[in-house]
């Protein structure tokens, strides 16, 4: 199976701190584990809201954070794993009126999808999906339930 280029939205950091449940924080670290395992890659883009809070969460300190901290910091380190867009070209040639419909603090992210030519936008928030799906119909976004049931799959023996 060829490697995929994901991009995940914010809701990753409060899940691998806990902020979520214990649940959660499992399932947001065991999708780390299965893009490692699958040789999937992360795209992202430094001095972003997103690489702020990546900062963040690799100074934790809470023991039942650092394991997920560790593998997270060697996926972005790693040059096969971490995959950052070179130029904001190719999302700078949208039209005005598709951005406009998309919320301001979440246009990084769609540029970083764009940019990367990531396939697989992973995100928790519906209104966002919903916009996506009305002024960026090309973009295949998955919420994040839907996607840890398909991609964890096999880890869970189903």
């Amino acid at each position: 199976m060829p490697s995929r280029l994901i991009l995940l939205d914010e809701w990753l950091f409060s899940h691998l701190q806990g902020e979520a449940g214990s649940e959660r924080q499992r399932q947001a670290y065991r999708i780390l584990e299965e893009i490692e395992r699958r040789c999937d890659r992360i795209a992202w883009r430094p001095e972003t809201p997103w690489a702020r809070k990546a900062y963040k969460l690799m100074k934790e300190q809470r023991p039942e954070v650092r394991a997920a901290s560790r593998l997270f910091q060697r996926l972005l380190r790693d040059p096969q794993k971490g995959v950052i867009p070179s130029s904001p070209a190719a999302s700078a040639a949208r039209s005005p009126e598709a951005w406009s419909s998309i919320p301001e603090e979440d246009r990084y992210w769609l540029e970083i999808y764009i940019d990367a030519g990531a396939e697989l936008p992973v995100t928790t928030d519906q209104k966002l999906l919903d916009q996506l799906k009305r002024s960026f119909p090309e973009v295949r976004a998955r919420e994040l339930e839907e996607f840890a049931r398909s991609y964890l799959t096999r880890l869970d023996g189903s």
